[in-house]
C-alpha cells in the first residue's frame, strides 16, 4: 500500500464505507453535468500533498487517491470552481485572499468551504442523488478540520484524526450564472 504523504493511503477508505455502486453511480451523474456546465475534467500526477487542482475552466484530479476521495475532490473542487468563475460572487473572495488577520482570515476561509459544499450538494441533487447528503457532509466537516488544522497548526494533519461523523446537511444553494476564465491554480491537500 502506497502513503501520500500527509493524506491518505491509497486503497483504504478513509471516511465511511460507500458501496462503489454509489460512489459509480455519483460520479457518473455528477461528471456529465460538469462538464455540461462548461468545466474539463482530467487525471493528472499531482506533486504530493496535492489531491485535486482547478484553474476556473479544469478540474483536475489526482489518480492516486482513493475512488471515494476523488469523488468528494470532484464535488469539492466543482463548489470552487463555480466560487472564482461566477460573476456575482466576484467580490466575496477579496477577503480570502487579502486578509492578514488570522482570526478574521479563518471565518472567511470557513464560509469559502461552506460555500462550495452547498454547491457541491446542489450539484448532487440536481443530477437525482438525495440519499448521500450525510455522506457529502461528513466528508465536508472532515475536509474543514483538515484544512483548518493546516491553517491554524502550519501542518498537514492526519486524515483520519479529522474524520467526522454525524455533521450537520449542508443545504443547498443554486449554481449562479457561470463566465468561464482562466484563474490562478487553486489545489486541493
Amino acid at each position: 500500500m502506497t502513503e501520500i504523504s500527509g493524506h491518505e493511503l491509497i486503497g483504504e477508505r478513509q471516511l465511511g464505507s460507500m458501496p462503489s455502486s454509489d460512489l459509480v453511480r455519483m460520479w457518473i451523474r455528477t461528471t456529465s453535468k460538469i462538464v455540461k456546465y462548461g468545466f474539463e475534467i482530467r487525471y493528472d500526477d499531482l506533486e504530493p500533498p496535492r489531491t485535486g487542482t482547478f484553474n476556473g475552466r479544469t478540474i483536475t484530479i489526482d489518480p492516486d487517491v482513493s475512488f471515494e476521495m476523488q469523488c468528494f475532490i470532484l464535488l469539492h473542487l466543482f463548489g470552487h470552481s463555480v466560487q472564482w468563475v461566477a460573476p456575482s460572487l466576484e467580490g466575496t473572495l477579496d477577503d480570502l485572499q487579502n486578509t492578514k488577520d488570522k482570526d478574521h482570515f479563518l471565518s472567511v476561509l470557513r464560509h469559502y468551504e461552506v460555500e462550495a459544499a452547498q454547491f457541491g450538494m446542489h450539484l448532487l441533487h440536481e443530477v437525482g442523488i438525495t440519499d448521500l447528503d450525510q455522506w457529502y457532509s461528513d466528508f465536508v466537516e472532515t475536509d474543514w478540520k483538515y484544512v483548518r488544522h493546516y491553517y491554524v497548526e502550519g501542518h498537514i494533519p492526519d486524515w483520519e484524526s479529522c474524520r467526522s461523523t454525524g455533521a450537520e446537511i449542508i443545504q443547498p444553494i443554486p449554481i449562479p450564472e457561470l463566465k468561464h476564465r482562466e484563474v490562478a491554480v487553486r489545489f486541493a491537500f
